[in-house]
């Protein structure tokens, strides 16, 4: 049962993705269904997040009766720490996963009254109604949740906690990053050296202040969902379902012509005088022009920065140029958490932490960053 400690602290709703429609494949196998030490990687992150002070009701979704068959063990553990965890089964995209989820945390936990239907047909226009409606209500406009992916085996409690407690609270969207030290520091108490050029650790130089460094993605998201403006959805939704575009693979005609679209809004009159609840003001075309040109150059930065000669983006100014052309606030969340940077993209990552699981896990206290 919680400790009187524990009951005081705010736990938040922690999703967990464990998606298997277009998810990546590793070896054959599905990154949340990998064996690492007689666990398969989405039992990792669900028992480490079984043991996190900061969260409340956890759901997974996924195949729901593999993920069944996994995590019975870890079911009976949540009972008995009265916070519940929640098996959901996955629906088209990641989108869709993730409102719906958001729909089912509001039903069952906050006693929101729900047409069943929603929650079994396919994401649509009943759902983005419902989601506006919900958005006006002040107590559910500011929920705030926290998303992990299943392929971080190495991922500790108390890393969870740091991403999920030390993040900025009134941020709409949080995206975790972890400074390349934190890898370089893990990796370093193993006696065989670790190969980035056979692991997928991509990672991107940027200032704070007159301070450079270096972050790589750390898998974690949060923020408030119901603050996040619809056609940022929209645009998720194209992103996710086109990887292969982001990546540097094949062209996808269908994507280029929904970001054409998606440009178009962001200059639109209706889209300037539009609020959408979240203290949008209404921005002149120079000002949304400026934001935007600066975004597609650190875009293209990002994207070519992979070799020794690096360009800094200036974190504060990538933040202030988000807010003026969405309206939204966007930050990053640093922290020298190793362990949900360590996923598992490549066969060499998975044994490289088959063999090491022990070290690389035994780190120091976490700490956010900024």
């Amino acid at each position: 049962m919680m400790t009187g400690e524990e009951t005081l602290r705010v736990r938040e709703p922690l999703f967990i993705a464990a998606g298997t429609r277009g998810s990546k494949r590793v070896g054959g196998r599905e990154q949340a269904f990998v064996s690492i030490r007689e666990r398969t990687s989405v039992e990792h992150v669900v028992a480490a997040a079984l043991e996190a002070s900061s969260v409340g009701p956890i759901y997974v979704w996924g195949d729901r009766e593999r993920l069944e068959a996994r995590l019975g063990w870890a079911v009976k553990r949540a009972e008995a720490r009265g916070i519940g965890l929640h098996v959901v089964e996955e629906g088209n995209h990641f989108v869709e996963n993730f409102v719906m989820t958001i729909l089912r945390h509001l039903h069952g936990m906050r006693g929101i009254s729900l047409d069943p239907g929603l929650l079994v047909e396919p994401l649509g226009a009943r759902h983005w109604g419902l989601w506006r409606e919900l958005s006006q209500e002040a107590s559910i406009a500011g929920l705030r949740v926290n998303l992990l992916t299943s392929d971080l085996p190495l991922i500790r409690p108390e890393e969870i906690d740091c991403l999920v407690s030390g993040k900025r609270q009134d941020a709409h969207l949080v995206l975790g990053r972890s400074v390349r030290a934190a890898i370089d520091t893990a990796v370093a108490r193993c006696d065989e050296p670790f190969q980035y050029d056979r692991a997928v650790k991509n990672y991107y130089s940027f200032l704070s202040g007159d301070e450079p460094f270096e972050l790589i993605v750390n898998n974690f998201l949060a923020g408030q969902p119901f603050r996040v403006p619809r056609f940022i959805w929209n645009l998720a939704g194209h992103l996710f379902n086109n990887r292969t575009i982001i990546e540097g693979g094949r062209f996808n005609l269908k994507k280029i012509k929904n970001n054409v679209v998606f440009v178009k809004s962001l200059f639109s009159k209706a889209r300037q005088d539009d609020s959408e609840g979240i203290g949008h003001v209404r921005k002149n075309y120079y000002q949304m022009l400026k934001a935007f040109s600066f975004l597609v150059r650190a875009y293209f930065i990002i994207v070519k920065n992979k070799d020794a000669n690096r360009k800094f983006r200036d974190l504060a100014v990538l933040e202030e140029r988000i807010r003026t052309l969405t309206g939204m606030t966007l930050t990053l969340h640093i922290s020298d958490c190793a362990g949900p940077a360590l996923d598992i993209d490549t066969e060499y990552e998975i044994e490289y932490i088959e063999r090491h699981f022990e070290k690389l896990r035994n780190g120091d206290s976490p700490r956010s960053l900024a």
